[in-house]
Formats: C-alpha cells, structure tokens, sequence
C-alpha cells in the first residue's frame, strides 16, 4: 500500500471529518484535529487488496471511512485465522504504531473501502498536548486488551455454537420494536466462519439448528433473533 500523501489529500476535508467522528479524536479541539488531518493520509482499497502485511512497518494508526477489513494472522500451513473485523469509523494498529513495532496481523480489505493513516509522531505530539486526548488513547488501549482477553477465553472455553451464539448476541439490535431483534452479518458467512475458527459447512449447520429450535430466522446475512434468552443460553 502506497502511504504517501498528495497535495488533494492535505486539503481534502474527508480525512479531517473521518478522524473526528472517531472516539479517540473527540476530545480534540478544532485546530489539532485540523492539524492532524493536514499530516494524516487517505488511499482507496480494492476488495481483496492487503492494506498493511504482517511482519511490514506499521505506518501509523489505520482507520477506516467506509468498507470493511479483516485482521488475520498466517498459519504455519501456510493458511491464516482471522482475529477481528473492522468497519466504517474503525481503528487499528495504535499500539504498534506508537511502538515503532511491524504489524503484527494481516490486514485485508473484505470490500472496497477508503484507509486513513494517522502518522505515530502526530499522536506522540498530542499526548503530550492535549490531556483529554492522552486519558482517552489509554481508554482504548485498554479496552482492546480486554476485548483480546475476552476473545482468547472464547476461544478456550467455548464449543462451536456457543462461539456463533455469543457472536450473534453480540451483533443483535433492536429492529422497529422492543420486543424484535435482528443480527447483520457485517461480511459474509464465509469470512464469519473463519472468525468463529469454524469451516463454513459447520457454521450452516449450526445455523439450521438453531434456526429449528426456534431461537433464529436466516434470511442471507440477516439474522432474525426470535428468542434472545434462549440465544443468550446456549452462548453460556
């Protein structure tokens, strides 16, 4: 991926209204967030492009405008086990970036999807700047390390259809009343499979079973939730 940044891009306001409807940048006041957006970058990815290799120097903190990415680490088999999704106003990379570390997962663009590069010397500068944004860079660290641990015990304790039925749980929304909810799949069942550590023949078959038992309607990527308690159950 090519990180260097145009004259179009300094000026372009997407970069500037991207990095400011993150979480990490709210605390910002308008001149820094339009400082950082002047140093930060933007490049168009291709679904299926890598965005950033595992083992290549990380160029800064990765955050996405819109589309969806995956986050995979290679198989010694030469296969990969994806670890995370990201989405639209989704972040990545701030602790290697901010460690001058390579980056540790692949980072694979599951559609086409616009890539922001925050440089690390531009969020070094703000630490030590701006207060608010320090207290907040900390709150998303360690967020994501508890988020990794939770990911990791999942992975220890859980069956099979306990990983999906947490996994939809987790994605579950209200959908026009209290009393309906709805799971979208953010990529396809194929890329959820691989998430879940899972082929994408058992994670059909333990769709069809839960959608037997009455806890679930499969309707492609839309996932009607019928019975939550029971979905919630059998996450346990």
């Amino acid at each position: 991926m090519n990180f260097a940044a145009s004259a179009s891009t300094r000026n372009d306001r997407t970069v500037e209204r991207v990095l400011g409807s993150l979480a990490l940048f709210a605390t910002l006041p308008g001149a820094s967030l339009a400082k950082l957006a002047s140093v930060s970058t933007k490049q168009p990815m291709r679904r299926g492009s890598t965005i950033c290799r595992q083992g290549e120097p990380m160029p800064g903190l990765l955050a996405l405008a819109y589309g969806s990415a995956m986050l995979a680490l290679r198989r010694f088999d030469g296969g990969r086990r994806t670890v995370r999704f990201l989405g639209a106003r989704e972040c990545f990379g701030l602790a290697a970036a901010l460690h001058g570390r390579h980056c540790p997962l692949d980072v694979i663009a599951l559609s086409d999807c616009l890539v922001m590069t925050v440089p690390a010397a531009a969020l070094l500068r703000l630490l030590g700047a701006e207060p608010a944004f320090a207290r907040g860079l900390l709150r998303e660290v360690s967020e994501n390390y508890l988020e990794l641990l939770g990911e990791m015990e999942a992975s220890v304790r859980q069956n099979a259809v306990q990983r999906l039925a947490a996994y939809l749980a987790s994605l579950a929304e209200p959908n026009g009343s209290p009393q309906t909810w709805v799971a979208r799949l953010p990529v396809s069942k194929s890329a959820v499979a691989e998430r879940l550590g899972i082929t994408k023949e058992t994670m059909s078959r333990l769709l069809r079973e839960l959608s037997a038992q009455g806890t679930i309607h499969v309707e492609r990527r839309e996932i009607t939730i019928l019975d939550r308690s029971r979905l919630a159950a059998t996450a346990r």
